[in-house]
């Protein structure tokens, strides 16, 4: 899969937007099972979280222990790398959720 340099530096702009957001959980599951690129990084959970705006997103949780893994938690939007192309030589970086 090759994604543009140019593609990756547009959509950065709208991400940026959405770091050191607050919201709290509304569920969670755990991903045991994941696709190749992310078996380092398995088990990892996955949240559905509702922002103080209002909004609901969905993202992987990091930093996490098992006491988190709590719906109500409140959580905070980070930016985190996502994987690495080696054929593109590209970082794909994504917003996470870190446990407050």
């Amino acid at each position: 899969m090759v994604t543009s340099p140019v593609k990756l530096w547009r959509r950065q702009k709208n991400t940026s937007a959405l770091i050191g957001k607050k919201g709290k959980i509304l569920q969670w599951t755990l991903i045991r099972v994941p696709a190749k690129s992310f078996m380092d990084q398995a088990p990892y959970p996955v949240i559905i979280v509702k922002m103080q705006n209002g909004e609901h997103t969905i993202g992987q949780l990091v930093d996490w222990q098992e006491k988190d893994l709590v719906i109500g938690k409140e959580v905070v939007s980070v930016l985190r790398r996502l994987r690495t192309e080696e054929k593109e030589d590209v970082i794909y970086y994504n917003i996470k959720f870190k446990p407050l």
